[in-house]
């Protein structure tokens, strides 16, 4: 496909009724039937992502023959504030739905792939199990309950590891914020405190949630790609870990899962942002190559191996 690498077009846009929610509009020049690609905001980062990741994704998706949206959730980013009682999860749902919606509206496309990292791959697969358009699902680094495999893989890091000991005798470390917190000392004595608190992904209710919204998505036909790093090992420590904490879940065939031991949470060096484009660009081609249309010009206006524990 020769002809989807020689250029593609991109703009700034403003959707829904107030003009309220701005993305940009990446595409190629020759017009396919593959998915729409749409990226969600991680975090508070806005449409770029951390280290402009999510322009080089874009534009590369883009000549591959995929129209791309990302854009700032309300009150991100150049997205203007929503005032209401809706919680924040509901807001930014109901911001996905709006630029579906547009997507399909504007370009004809009736497929979707969503891509988010951290909070916006979770806010993914929530919003699949209730449209579904959405036939694929790239979730990296997503929030997946402790199991009791992750919790031994976790004990012999720490063992093994040096720097552990060297806190623990100098009075550093987790384990003193702990103690210090259980004997009501406060950051003036000396001792650090824990630098987040954790939700409790654990609880019977928070995996419930969890197990829902990955069937129904799956319920919906979706495929899902789940790249987890090495960043967030409070979180996750190994490859099929979500498969165990969610043993209710049918994911069968529909699941691809990676373990990218040397990249961090936020794929902050250029080799790490290359194997993640490689893993992506390689799974989409994979599950919707065969959606292709004939090619037609459009105008202006409108081999990565998986490290596993």
């Amino acid at each position: 496909m020769d002809a989807l690498n020689a250029q593609i077009s991109e703009r700034a846009v403003r959707l829904g009724y107030d003009e309220s929610i701005a993305a940009i509009v990446t595409r190629p020049v020759v017009e396919t039937a593959l998915p729409a690609i749409v990226i969600l905001n991680t975090g508070v980062v806005h449409r770029v992502g951390h280290h402009r990741k999510f322009v080089s994704l874009s534009r590369r998706l883009a000549k591959a023959g995929h129209t791309v949206l990302r854009f700032d959730f309300p009150g991100l980013g150049d997205s203007s504030a929503i005032s209401g009682d809706a919680t924040l999860l509901e807001t930014n749902l109901a911001a996905i739905r709006l630029v579906v919606d547009w997507v399909e509206r504007t370009f004809a496309i009736h497929r979707f792939a969503m891509v988010g990292l951290c909070s916006g791959a979770d806010q993914s697969i929530i919003y699949a199990s209730s449209d579904a358009r959405v036939k694929g699902v790239v979730l990296l680094d997503p929030s997946v309950p402790r199991t009791k495999r992750y919790h031994m893989i976790d004990f012999y890091r720490r063992v093994t590891n040096l720097k552990v000991w060297t806190n623990l005798l100098s009075g550093r470390g987790r384990f003193w914020s702990r103690m210090g917190r259980a004997l009501g000392k406060d950051a003036e004595a000396g001792i650090q405190s824990e630098p987040f608190s954790r939700p409790d992904l654990e609880s019977p209710e928070a995996i419930a949630f969890l197990e829902g919204v990955y069937q129904g998505a799956l319920d919906n036909d979706a495929h899902l790609l789940a790249v987890f790093t090495a960043g967030p090992d409070y979180q996750h420590n190994y490859r099929e870990q979500i498969l165990h904490a969610l043993p209710k879940v049918q994911f069968g065939n529909r699941i691809s899962l990676h373990f990218l031991r040397d990249c961090d949470h936020t794929f902050m060096r250029e080799r790490q942002r290359e194997t993640l484009y490689a893993l992506i660009g390689e799974w989409l081609q994979s599950h919707f190559s065969s959606l292709e249309a004939p090619q037609t010009v459009l105008s202006q206006d409108d081999g990565i191996e998986t490290v596993e524990f």
